[in-house]
């Protein structure tokens, strides 16, 4: 579509590949940007569970979009800055798999001494932490259900 203003604007294809996916600042290492996705996606996954656990008092519908809003841009603004937070594989890999394809080449996946795991493996290990954590915090905790007994 617009591939040769592409060629004008970025010729070495370096600057434009974080339009797609997310890429940590220049500032942080690896080990960094992995606990910061691993944590945001727990903080994600942990908070999507207490909107939406119906023994918790409900948000309700206006409440529960509300809630998700907010909780979404404070996880931006808090990590926003290191990584970009991807806190989710598909938001990461699938943009990184068509930049790969769509000319930027190999070094989608080798940027940053192989950035690229990072946002898949960190965020399937902070959501299976973060649903842990409510289970075990929150969850266990709940009178059982009357036609439980």
């Amino acid at each position: 579509m617009q591939y040769q203003n592409l060629n004008v604007i970025d010729p070495n294809r370096e600057t434009t590949q974080s339009s797609f996916s997310t890429y940590p600042s220049d500032n942080i290492s690896n080990y960094t940007a992995f606990y910061t996705e691993f944590i945001g996606t727990a903080m994600l996954v942990l908070s999507i569970y207490a909107i939406t656990d119906q023994r918790n008092r409900p948000a309700g519908p206006v409440g529960a979009a509300f809630a998700f809003c907010l909780m979404i841009m404070a996880l931006g603004m808090a990590f926003g800055m290191n990584t970009g937070y991807a806190v989710n594989p598909a938001r990461d890999f699938g943009p990184r798999l068509f930049t790969f394809c769509a000319g930027w080449g190999s070094k989608v996946f080798t940027t940053r001494n192989y950035y690229f795991w990072i946002p898949i493996v960190a965020d399937l290990m902070g959501g299976v932490c973060g649903a842990g954590l409510y289970r075990l915090l929150v969850e266990i905790h709940h009178p059982p259900l009357p036609h439980q007994n």
